[in-house]
């Protein structure tokens, strides 16, 4: 693979190696072969050409989990122009708010390209752009280059083992960029086939799917994770390991999985670099050795901020139509994860914009977290800092679990014997479901609101 490809470029080498007839996507209406995907692709760059699709033009794309979506999505950066994903599900002011961010001229939606505003002098390169998940405050838009975009996920496919014979079920939205870049992109290069059913699944469907594709890899998230496993479907199929990413990976939601004798593996990444790390699932909060040619850097022995640095990709925030850099002069971005860099790898400690300051005590939610997930009924939890009567500072848990199973004070108890004084939760509360992202991520945001 070379800087200057496209993806009809890496079609195209599948086909002229012989792998032409192999199965590239399957969604719930058709599949294509890697041939019949480099037509479809082909013909979609020449009609989109004709609509105003030309190199360096900012256009936002809403991909669905459809295989007609990833058409667009390749034939639109195929032609070199500065693109957008955007999640299906976004409401319309936050997908206003991240095209305008953007500086977006076109849209496509459906198929159907639409012009937003008169184009500008000068252009948005050969770029690709995701937002952020937003799970405590508005999205923001982070763009990097294209070659460096393909190259890092060429590299986790690689380090991950995916090969012509994997079948990779994504269950995390299209638009999210673990699924387009941890799943399209890694798949494409690698030249394995993608499957993309329309979600949320329930156990039920997603064991008839396993049963009916035969899928060998699960890209998935925690929270999935869990739920299926819990409905027997690490048992149907014939899968050979499952990659998690996007939240901390409980030791609850591999369990299933390792007795059923299927592999998973804990991955790290974000929206500025892309895919950083990637290790078997062994808890404690690692999430392992960074990929080739990632670069990290972490606390030693004790958390301090998470930087990294991927060569090639010069990711900016934009911010009404301007790029505001992300990197340092060496190339390095700060994740805002804080964590500790040993022998194993990177261990993840919580992020540094929601440690909670107690009396000049820091308190990292990732912590109490530990301790609460581990209490019997307790599916899973949050913890955040909102403010008490007096204007100080307070410890709060939302914790999902049945009503049955609920015990406050038995968690307050728990707590109390292996947590400091200060990082017991001052308020415990049960809820039904914690907020999430469309790709599974805790909206910790809304629970840090008064009405919450």
């Amino acid at each position: 693979m070379t800087v200057d490809d496209t993806l009809v470029d890496v079609l195209t080498g599948h086909r002229r190696a012989g792998r032409g007839d192999r199965p590239a996507l399957i969604d719930h209406r058709r599949s294509v072969t890697y041939a019949e995907l480099e037509r479809e692709v082909v013909e979609r760059v020449r009609e989109l050409r004709d609509a105003g699709v030309r190199p360096g033009v900012r256009i936002g794309v809403v991909l669905t989990s459809s295989l007609d979506s990833v058409v667009d999505f390749a034939a639109v950066t195929s032609l070199h122009a500065a693109t957008l994903v955007l999640q299906e599900r976004t409401g319309a002011a936050e997908r206003s708010a991240a095209l305008t961010d953007f500086g977006a001229e076109l849209s496509l939606v459906d198929g159907l390209v639409t012009a937003l505003r008169p184009p500008e002098p000068g252009d948005g390169g050969w770029s690709f752009a995701v937002t952020s998940s937003g799970t405590s405050g508005r999205p923001k838009v982070i763009s990097r280059e294209w070659q460096g975009t393909l190259r890092n996920s060429a590299a986790f496919a690689d380090e991950f083992g995916l090969t012509p014979d994997d079948v990779v079920l994504t269950t995390s939205p299209l638009g999210h960029s673990y699924a387009i870049e941890a799943g399209t992109l890694a798949v494409l290069s690698a030249g394995a086939c993608q499957l993309v059913p329309p979600g949320p699944l329930t156990p039920a469907r997603a064991a008839l799917l396993a049963e009916r594709h035969r899928p060998t890899v699960l890209q998935s998230v925690p929270v999935v994770l869990d739920w299926w496993g819990r409905g027997e479907v690490p048992r149907a199929g014939g899968w050979k390991r499952c990659v998690s990413a996007g939240d901390a990976l409980p030791a609850q939601a591999v369990t299933a999985w390792h007795d059923a004798g299927v592999p998973v593996y804990d991955h790290y990444g974000n929206s500025e670099l892309g895919q950083l790390t990637l290790t078997p699932a062994g808890g404690g909060g690692c999430v392992g050795r960074p990929l080739p040619d990632v670069g990290l850097m972490a606390g030693s022995g004790e958390p301090a901020p998470v930087a990294a640095q991927f060569p090639g990709l010069s990711p900016v925030r934009m911010e009404a139509g301007r790029p505001v850099p992300l990197a340092d002069a060496d190339g390095w971005v700060t994740t805002g994860d804080l964590g500790v860099l040993g022998d194993d790898g990177l261990r993840l400690t919580g992020r540094s914009d929601l440690i909670i300051n107690i009396g000049g005590n820091k308190v990292s939610p990732a912590e109490v977290e530990s301790v609460l997930r581990g209490a019997p009924g307790v599916s899973d939890c949050a913890v955040v800092g909102r403010t008490g009567p007096a204007g100080e500072s307070q410890v709060w848990a939302f914790v999902e679990a049945g009503a049955d199973e609920f015990d406050a004070a038995a968690l307050r108890r728990r707590a109390r014997e292996l947590l400091m004084a200060v990082k017991v939760p001052s308020v415990i509360r049960r809820v039904d479901k914690l907020p999430r992202t469309g790709s599974g991520k805790i909206r910790r945001g809304l629970l840090m609101e008064a009405d919450a």
